[in-house]
């Protein structure tokens, strides 16, 4: 029918390019009114002066909230936009919400809008991005307006923990037909949130629902929330009149404390559907893969091919593949049917080491089904059983020894060494899990593209002392998937410690100072001269550094000024980093024909547990008028 329209204008669109090209090349034809009261535009355009304008596409303008913080409701504003028609108007405005690429649990709330306001809650800092379509009242939409925007993180936000997800089934009965939710016993689905906050705040709750994205074109099921949608823990109970209901179904809690803040929180509710029960057939084994990018595993095949036939001699016509499947924990097992064999694809998303079970583990079965039917209706089936393979770890580069220096870390309080050891390949690209053994001191391991690095600490006890760490630590290093485990590795890590210095032989100290310009005279025999060269310098105090370590360990320090001119304050030991740094005065007078300069000496000794420096620091002060 499509078709058939499109050839039937052709004839019409050149009828009107000939007879507005014949028109143009008679010069002295009259410009004929092309609508009027009486006779308006068609669709899609303006009568303007007697003439049919063509309706031109609205422009979407986004009005930015400022500050942009998390965990707060942020109002954008639509009704900037326009439209360049005289009388015409923006009819409707379409917004989206998307978090920033790749983040998790970051999704706005809400996502989409409608209306000239659009009011969302960032529930994580970084760079979102905000978009507005709108449509003028002859229905043209303009393009889309999409922005970024940076949202700062906000202090002390709260923090709602929504309830653990929920795979359930469904089933359908009673006359008229209706569907509901069913665990066997009841039809009802318990929610929960718990919110948190600093101390005194309280919150109130608000759920809400987003249906499955596969009932986007079915009669929305009905959700009933009991006592009601806003207390902590409501029931919640699903139900069509006999449409669809299976999919993943997101309830939202918004938690909003008592300063206005808000936390939003996801809990999941998986509404299953079971096909016909078969069995037969034989194994097939699946291959998998780990994407990191998405956070998921990935294992797809296919079932060897079937053959039927029929003792009559009827035709038989395939029907399709049907699948059943277990303890995935609700994860994806797709299957699409190729007439006599089907594909197989199972998708599980993983987040921490348990959800691996969900793919490989004692309690998962997966199971596709063939059905066929002869022309009589009867049936018959053949089936297999879908199991995931997995390949362990291997150990491509062993560190059998490694020495590095060691520093301290002050925000902790504590020695620390951390070293690149041994690096492992998955071949299926799994994520890695690292443990490390064999030192008590050693017990902090983490993968870097394979690569096990550990870190070694000790505690700082309010003495310097790095002996606890510093030497020789025998480590056992050990790689497995979330499957299998893998090779390990033993390494012997030498951590090593670098002694104090002193900063350097000669420290200057930049003093005030005044030019008075008084007369100066020498007196030599046959050569007298006299300048105009007097300077006075002001007593001066500055924070000087005079040791360093390398390894920033906190240090025993003493500095004793030699020479009237120089003295030193005492610090606060053990001292580290800019702690290490006395206050040193250097006393004032006037320097005149160059009978006296500010100078004075430090004795300096310095020791960080281990070793130590000792040795004379030279002080000088210089003019800066």
């Amino acid at each position: 029918m499509g078709t058939s329209l499109a050839r039937s204008r052709a004839p019409l669109v050149f009828v009107f390019v000939s007879l507005a090209l014949a028109l143009a090349g008679c010069g002295d034809l009259p410009e004929p009114a092309s609508c009027s009261a009486s006779d308006p535009c068609h669709s899609g355009a303006w009568c303007r002066t007697g003439r049919c304008v063509a309706n031109a596409a609205p422009v979407a303008v986004i009005e930015l909230p400022s500050p942009a913080g998390s965990n707060r409701p942020l109002l954008f504003r639509g009704a900037g936009s326009r439209d360049d028609d005289p009388g015409d108007s923006i009819s409707a405005w379409s917004w989206k919400a998307a978090p920033p690429p790749g983040s998790t649990g970051c999704e706005p709330f809400p996502g989409t809008g409608a209306g000239s306001d659009f009011t969302v809650v960032f529930p994580c800092a970084g760079e979102h991005e905000i978009s507005l379509t709108v449509v003028d009242s002859m229905g043209l939409e303009s393009a889309a307006r999409t922005l970024r925007l940076l949202v700062e993180p906000t202090l002390d936000p709260p923090v709602v923990a929504a309830g653990a997800d929920v795979s359930i089934g469904h089933r359908c009965g009673a006359v008229p037909v209706s569907c509901s939710t069913w665990d066997g016993t009841s039809p009802e689905v318990t929610l929960s949130a718990s919110a948190t906050g600093p101390a005194g705040v309280t919150f109130t709750y608000v759920w809400t629902a987003e249906l499955p994205p596969e009932l986007a074109q079915q009669p929305a099921p009905r959700i009933t929330f009991s006592p009601g949608e806003t207390v902590s823990e409501p029931v919640v109970r699903i139900e069509t009149e006999g449409t669809a209901i299976a999919g993943r179904y997101t309830f939202v809690v918004a938690a909003t404390d008592s300063r206005g803040m808000i936390a939003v929180g996801r809990q999941l509710v998986d509404v299953g559907n079971r096909p016909p029960a078969v069995s037969g057939g034989g194994r097939v084994l699946l291959p998998h893969g780990y994407d990191p990018v998405s956070a998921r595993f990935v294992a797809t095949g296919e079932t060897p091919a079937a053959a039927w036939s029929d003792p009559d001699g009827d035709p038989v016509t395939p029907l399709g593949f049907t699948s059943t499947w277990s303890g995935d924990g609700g994860s994806v097992f797709d299957v699409q049917g190729f007439g006599d064999h089907a594909r197989l694809t199972v998708v599980v998303p993983y987040s921490k080491p348990a959800d691996a079970a969900f793919l490989i583990g004692p309690g998962v079965a997966r199971r596709v089904e063939l059905v066929v039917s002869d022309a009589n209706g009867a049936r018959a089936s053949a089936g297999w059983d879908v199991e995931v393979t997995n390949r362990p770890p291997r150990l491509v580069a062993p560190v059998v020894a490694a020495a590095v220096d060691h520093s301290y870390e002050a925000s902790f309080q504590r020695y620390a060494a951390q070293a690149a050891l041994s690096t492992w390949v998955d071949d299926d690209g799994d994520p890695l899990l690292l443990t490390v053994g064999g030192d008590p001191e050693c017990t902090d391991v983490v993968g870097r593209q394979g690569t096990a690095w550990v870190t070694c600490s000790a505690p700082f006890t309010g003495r310097p002392d790095p002996g606890r760490l510093v030497g020789v630590h025998a480590l056992a290093v050990s790689a497995a998937d979330p499957f299998q485990d893998g090779p390990a590795q033993e390494t012997r890590l030498e951590v090593r410690n670098r002694p104090p210095r002193l900063a350097a032989p000669l420290v200057t100290m930049e003093m005030p100072c005044l030019d008075d310009r008084t007369t100066c005279c020498r007196t030599d025999v046959g050569k007298p001269t006299c300048s105009e060269y007097d300077f006075h310098f002001l007593e001066t105090s500055a924070m000087t550094s005079i040791v360093v370590d390398d390894d920033g360990d906190p240090l025993d320090l003493s500095a004793a000024a030699t020479g009237g001119c120089l003295s030193a304050s005492t610090v606060a030991l053990p001292c580290a980093g800019a702690g290490c740094s006395p206050v040193l005065t250097m006393c004032g007078d006037r320097w005149a024909c160059a009978w006296w300069l500010p100078v004075g000496e430090l004795s300096v000794a310095a020791g960080d547990g281990l070793s130590s420096v000792a040795g004379t620091i030279s002080v000088e002060g210089i003019c800066r008028p």
